[in-house]
């Protein structure tokens, strides 16, 4: 009897032994027909698995995931949840699925509810708790999708992904410090990732930390990066540094090289060849800037002084009095133009000027200072110590030498 009931197991085991051997060599003959691009070959060696064994769900991932390729997604989301059925804690299917409601078919609420699933059955399944983390961020749940890529980070911290994520969320949240932490963390692991120097840097300047801004767009362009916004970027920054030498060199490059003639860049060109003492050159950017664009009165008050570095004081005069019009009510315009007024003894004129700027700007010392100045020419002692008190009071250390010197 015993021998009877060995045999009539090793009748009906033997085949199913066959049949999965034969399936297992199928199935591995599908994966290569995958590997090597033939997906419609694949799909069609997947399903003759499937029509012998409903029940083997890789198959119906192997089809899925070659009706991805081929951007057939409603097959492939059919097939992944075919695989579900077939096996309920097959977690790979449901990240899968997971991916596609979220990247392909933008329905977060399955999405979420896949990935959930995927992560209860496996509760250490890294690319799972980062695709929830991208879902979160994209509803702007910025809080749960840090919590999310820091799990990711603890379950594997030699990716840069999470890194990157996690900082997009902190800076949507305005934690520019960890933002920045997290950006250093994916440049460490992935040093020629322009993106995250981009990021940086961006991150750099809203913190006013323009150095190191500065280093992030140089190391771009040393990484080949070498685009126009970069460009941009570091002439604003070098600029802003007080870097005019390098400045010059770069809106330069902005003007002549990529094309770019906006009136701010010869502007500030302008003002680059002032500080390297090329008055004529800058003479001539400010007048192109001008021509460009017409309502920035700073640039006629930066030519005026270029006029009047070439001693060509009625052009000056004439700037000052567009700049004005311009701007009314800009101090400094009325400031600069005072001491011209001064300069050419017309001290009424002057005072004027010198009045108006301290209407507009009650603390600027140097005002009261040369509206002093202008008084104590006409005569009028009171006045001008009275001026000259005020200014001192403002901390202008000429006017504190000239009130202890003339007003006792």
């Amino acid at each position: 009897m015993k021998k009877y009931c060995f045999i009539l197991c090793f009748s009906i085991l033997l085949p199913l032994g066959l049949l999965s051997q034969e399936l297992f060599q199928q199935y591995d003959k599908g994966v290569k027909l995958q590997q090597q691009g033939n997906h419609k070959a694949a799909i069609h060696v997947f399903s003759t698995i499937i029509q012998k064994n409903r029940y083997y769900y890789e198959a119906y991932v192997g089809k899925g995931e070659s009706y991805e390729v081929l951007k057939q997604y409603d097959s492939a989301v059919y097939n992944y949840g075919e695989a579900i059925l077939s096996h309920p804690s097959y977690h790979q299917a449901y990240y899968k699925r997971a991916y596609l409601y979220y990247t392909i078919k933008k329905d977060n609420a399955k999405a979420l509810s896949d990935i959930n699933n995927a992560i209860d059955i496996n509760p250490t399944y890294y690319d799972a708790y980062l695709l929830r983390g991208n879902i979160y961020q994209s509803q702007k749940k910025m809080e749960e999708s840090v919590k999310d890529y820091t799990k990711a980070i603890s379950l594997n911290d030699k990716e840069w992904q999470p890194y990157y994520q996690r900082a997009i969320s902190f800076r949507e949240i305005n934690n520019y410090k960890n933002a920045i932490q997290d950006f250093t963390q994916v440049i460490k692991l992935n040093p020629t990732l322009t993106t995250a120097y981009i990021e940086r840097a961006t991150l750099y300047q809203a913190s006013h930390q323009y150095e190191l801004a500065l280093q992030d767009y140089e190391k771009l362009i040393l990484l080949g990066e070498k685009s126009q916004e970069i460009y941009q970027e570091k002439a604003a920054l070098q600029y802003e540094l007080k870097l005019y030498v390098e400045a010059l060199y770069d809106y330069t490059k902005l003007i002549t090289e990529f094309r770019n003639r906006k009136a701010e860049y010869f502007a500030k060109r302008g003002v680059c060849y002032i500080h390297v003492n090329d008055t004529i050159n800058a003479q001539r950017d400010f007048t192109r800037a001008i021509s460009l664009d017409r309502s920035n009165y700073k640039v006629y008050v930066y030519r005026a002084e270029t006029h009047i570095q070439r001693n060509r004081i009625q052009l000056a005069m004439n700037d000052y009095n567009y700049a004005i019009r311009l701007n009314p009510k800009a101090w400094d315009i009325y400031l600069s133009r005072g001491k011209l007024q001064l300069e050419k003894k017309k001290y009424e004129e002057a005072i004027s000027d010198f009045s108006l700027a301290i209407k507009y700007n009650a603390s600027s010392g140097e005002a009261y200072y040369y509206r002093g100045a202008c008084k104590d020419a006409l005569k009028d002692t009171k006045g001008a110590c009275a001026d000259l008190k005020k200014a001192a009071v403002l901390h202008h250390n000429e006017a504190e030498i000239r009130l202890n010197r003339y007003c006792r």
